[in-house]
């Protein structure tokens, strides 16, 4: 059975936090409720109260379903059902609207456990690795929650350990705060260790691959080419070899606890599990006959889709067309699901299969952009890094040149370039919540939604698909915001 890092002291941990401080019923953050009074006193005692930010993170308020699902609503390849029916003329559904309000509560509570730590981390005896490795993970998660805050509520309120107590606080412009996720990266890449400690936390290249992201939202693009590069020439990772479609399992299997090309994953097993499987399928499937439904695809309609190679192992593993009557059928006849998440033995609506937030195919994906962009123009080392991606996806060494290579003649302006990343991008990492933000990031959302078939003209893509919004919560118990001035256009 897989094992996340000490689930016990992640459970211990999260308690010693938690218990004085949030009523585990409802999801609420409540500003002005600091989190209880800790006892570290020394590395394990330390490393244990960092679990229950992992304990937050689990909850599919996070990364168990909102952070990997909703966000799929509004990118090009997808409709979402239900809750997650969400529109790029109209936004979120106010089913929609209600997860996001606990996903920024989620956020928040991992901000304030990790200042509450940095507060208090003083008081434990530590030689000066062991707190140079545990300021740096805590600094990691937390940068990592601002990062989610960011991307998808824009501007938020700030907090740190300095200024926690002050519980009123405007919206901090979003290049501010990504500024600060750069910047606390950097200091995590340089105490974090270069391997991991126990599967499921972060290294080094963990902090790489974020200081990467956040450089590209800041056009930072040398600083970001350097981030991805550090990850690629460490020679720490690798892409999983395949040779046919269903050898993807050995990434995405229930079962796996670690690959060659895990950087950062959120980890579930049996007894702490996800929903985001569940929430991809419907009845019928050959895996497991249930599901939600909350997002599908259509093999005629959508022209990411259509377009899509069949050959592709990627496209054969990720996608499966019901043709017997059900859920689907009513909705499309050339309806797909996502079967990228297979839990043969799951049982209910969760299962043990990882959220994969930073896989060596992203620092391939993302060091190409960023070094075309830092150059100027691509060049053969930028498309080589696309072409690992692609190979493999065929089948083919990784690392040797292949018939179906992208040629550089066929890529040399960076526009075009582009287009063949986000192609890339997309066929690579389906299902995981990450292309909306791709699109949005790259002011591309409303030209991509038109490509696809989503929309008929880029004016139909309205303000309220570009954010989340700032939940009623907030304005109740954060003075400083005015829900008239400080909401998010479109709600």
């Amino acid at each position: 059975m897989k094992k996340i890092f000490n689930i016990v002291s992640v459970l211990f941990g999260a308690m010693l936090l938690l218990s004085s401080c949030e009523d585990m019923e409802v999801l609420q953050e409540h500003p002005k409720k600091a989190g209880a009074e800790s006892f570290m006193t020394n590395y394990e005692s330390a490393r244990a109260e960092i679990n229950a930010i992992y304990h937050q993170m689990h909850r599919l308020e996070a990364y168990g379903r909102y952070l990997i699902v909703l966000t799929e609503g509004l990118s090009d390849y997808c409709y979402g059902r239900g809750n997650y029916a969400s529109s790029f003329e109209t936004g979120l559904t106010s089913g929609g609207q209600g997860f996001t309000r606990d996903a920024w509560a989620v956020q928040y509570r991992c901000i304030r456990f990790a200042n509450s730590f940095m507060r208090q981390i003083g008081n434990a005896t530590l030689t000066k690795k062991e707190y140079g490795e545990l300021t740096g993970e805590i600094r990691f998660l937390r940068a990592l929650a601002y990062s989610q805050l960011v991307k998808y509520y824009g501007g938020v309120p700030f907090f740190t350990e300095e200024n926690m107590d002050d519980f009123n606080k405007p919206r901090t412009p979003a290049e501010e705060i990504w500024q600060y996720i750069e910047d606390e990266c950097g200091y995590a890449y340089e105490n974090l260790p270069a391997t991991v400690t126990e599967v499921g936390r972060p290294t080094k290249y963990a902090a790489a691959m974020l200081k990467g992201e956040a450089a590209l939202y800041l056009k930072h693009y040398q600083v970001a080419q350097e981030a991805f590069e550090s990850v690629i020439d460490s020679k720490h990772y690798s892409l999983v070899k395949v040779s046919k479609a269903d050898d993807f399992i050995k990434i995405y299997g229930p079962d796996v606890v670690t690959t060659t090309e895990e950087i950062f994953y959120i980890k579930y097993n049996r007894d702490s599990a996800n929903e985001f499987f569940w929430m991809y399928l419907c009845s019928p499937n050959p895996v497991r006959d249930t599901g939600a439904i909350g997002i599908y695809t259509d093999q005629e309609k959508n022209t990411v889709i259509a377009t899509w190679d069949p050959n592709d192992f990627r496209y054969q593993w990720s996608l499966y067309r019901q043709t017997q009557n059900g859920t689907l059928n009513a909705l499309t006849d050339k309806g797909m699901i996502c079967f990228k998440y297979r839990d043969t033995e799951a049982t209910g609506s969760t299962s043990a299969i990882d959220n994969p937030v930073y896989r060596y195919a992203d620092a391939l994906l993302y060091a190409a952009e960023a070094r075309a962009k830092a150059l100027g123009a691509p060049d053969e080392t930028a498309l080589k890094y696309i072409n690992m991606v692609r190979r493999r996806a065929y089948g083919y060494s990784a690392t040797s040149p292949s018939s179906i290579d992208y040629k550089l003649a066929d890529n040399a302006d960076i526009e075009t370039f582009m287009e063949t990343v986000l192609k890339e991008r997309v066929y690579e990492t389906c299902f995981e919540g990450k292309r909306y933000a791709d699109l949005k990031r790259l002011g591309k959302l409303a030209e991509y939604a038109v490509k696809a078939g989503r929309v008929a003209s880029e004016e139909d893509v309205k303000d309220a698909a570009y954010w989340w919004p700032i939940p009623t919560n907030e304005y109740n118990y954060n003075t400083a915001l005015d829900p008239a001035v400080d909401q998010n256009p479109g709600y």
